[in-house]
């Protein structure tokens, strides 16, 4: 089992244009999360993308890139394809990190590659946090998650749930493992109607009975850039 590090990181987005181009100190988007990702202990690490730009940028770094001008309904389709493409191992793991998730808890991931390595019968596995804050609870940018007691997700929604919580909820960190083979399951599956309506792709799995095992991390203060809000956060933080 190897474990690659897929970062798919599409130009276009919806709500901000253009964002991964977008210039925090002195470096863009793309540039700080792959600076990061270079801190991870595995077998590879490759950014995905349609845009010349942003394989531009990333090849100066010195870091794998692979560029496809295909349309995908999601990253995980993007990463789908290319471990068709590279003849990957179903055993091989592969870890999927958001291309605006700045400082994500490298922590959190080497929890997840001890999972996979501790637990052959896990297929796809994701980040998950406790979190107090009201305000969080109703912004549809946070994703929530209910899970059972084996800490299985059991739906992922950006409306409140649970319904009316008492002291905290759980929080989704956009960070997701899984096996090659669940992949090449994935893109069999047709979009459901969960994941249309919610835009979650990790609903598709959970609609066709694939299991996603939640790894509990303490402490989150990663920022995932969606707007001019979060983009100003950033530059105030960083």
């Amino acid at each position: 089992m190897k474990i690659k590090v897929i970062i798919p990181a599409r130009l276009k987005s919806t709500r901000l244009s253009n964002k991964l181009l977008r210039v925090i100190s002195g470096k863009t988007i793309i540039q700080h999360v792959c600076e990061r990702a270079t801190r991870i202990q595995c077998d590879d690490l490759i950014v995905a993308s349609d845009s010349r730009k942003i394989t531009d940028i990333v090849n100066q770094m010195q870091i794998n890139t692979y560029l496809s001008k295909k349309k995908f309904n999601n990253g995980t389709e993007r990463i789908a394809h290319l471990c068709n493409e590279k003849n990957f191992k179903d055993s091989d793991v592969i870890i999927n990190l958001q291309a605006d998730e700045l400082n994500f808890p490298i922590h959190a991931i080497n929890k997840i590659i001890n999972l996979f390595n501790s637990n052959n019968k896990i297929n796809v596995a994701t980040v998950v946090t406790k979190n107090t804050n009201r305000k969080d609870y109703f912004n549809k940018d946070i994703v929530k998650v209910v899970m059972d007691n084996d800490s299985n997700s059991i739906y992922f929604s950006r409306e409140p749930i649970p319904h009316n919580y008492s002291k905290y909820f759980y929080s989704h960190i956009g960070i997701y493992a899984y096996k090659v083979s669940a992949l090449h399951s994935y893109t069999k599956f047709k979009q459901s109607l969960q994941e249309k309506c919610e835009s979650l792709e990790q609903l598709r799995f959970l609609c066709n009975g694939i299991s996603i095992k939640c790894v509990l991390i303490k402490q989150n203060k990663s920022i995932s850039i969606n707007s001019n809000n979060d983009l100003k956060l950033a530059r105030k933080l960083f």
